[in-house]
């Protein structure tokens, strides 16, 4: 399968959604409503081609990143690169021929029924067989194909501090950690530590993990006037050797 760039739908959403409301579109781009796909010093990127231009307030135009993992001896990483400069214009009320949703509501569907995650072909020509754009419950493409992995004990602040055995990819990092993989016996001590971490926090602080028909399904606490919703943040499934990659390029996992 070709290496694809895994964003998530709840970031991407709010830009694909200034995009199109604004009436204005920078220079360069074409004149309608559009994700741009920026390769530079932030990484692989995501911003709106509308005006006025959203920025945030560091003074930075508001972007997401597409997060994946780095080979630290090569600088090489896991999203694959843009053949053409024009590859990046993702345009977002495109029609189709055969009736399949534009981009734009393919992302408030996304929202509309929890899958959390856009995957991009980075080659614009998959657009006409309709495999271009792919929303997903679960990502893929968590683990560098050519790593060894090494026995390591890793901590992650999201969840509280606590220390787990983990697999770790050996020369590979993310987000300023490791890339960690767990056992299903782990995850599932993971689970029982945030239920008692949770009992005994504030709401929302911690995030919760369930086991499902095989699947870790990862939950954060969102308090809706006196009731407490559980929203979902991504599913996880196992790898060939049964392991979990537990929030994989969303929280910082660090060797112990």
């Amino acid at each position: 399968m070709t290496p694809r760039l895994w964003w998530r739908v709840r970031d991407v959403l709010p830009i694909a959604e200034h995009a199109a409301a604004v009436s204005g579109y920078r220079d360069g781009s074409p004149h309608q409503p559009a994700l741009l796909w920026i390769n530079d010093a932030r990484g692989d990127v995501l911003e709106s081609n509308g005006t006025p231009v959203w920025y945030d307030v560091d003074g930075q135009v508001h972007h997401t990143r597409a997060e994946t993992w780095i080979h630290t001896p090569t600088g090489t990483t896991g999203n694959p690169a843009r053949v053409d400069e024009r590859d990046g214009h993702l345009p977002l009320l495109a029609e189709h021929p055969d009736g399949r949703r534009n981009l734009l509501d393919l992302l408030r569907y996304a929202r509309d029924h929890e899958v959390n995650w856009l995957a991009v072909d980075p080659d614009p020509a998959t657009d006409d067989t309709n495999t271009r754009y792919q929303i997903r419950a679960t990502r893929r493409d968590t683990a560098p194909p050519d790593a060894t992995w090494k026995r390591a004990k890793v901590t992650c602040p999201t969840i509280g501090g606590g220390t787990y055995p983990a697999l770790i990819a050996d020369g590979y990092t993310a987000l300023g950690g490791v890339v960690a993989r767990f056992s299903h016996d782990v995850v599932q001590k993971m689970a029982t530590d945030l239920v008692y971490l949770n009992m005994s926090g504030l709401p929302g602080r911690y995030p919760r993990i369930r086991l499902a028909r095989g699947i870790a399904i990862v939950h954060t606490e969102q308090a809706d006037g006196e009731i407490t919703l559980l929203v979902e943040q991504d599913q996880v499934t196992p790898d060939a050797t049964g392991h979990y990659s537990i929030g994989a390029y969303q929280w910082v996992w660090v060797p112990v």
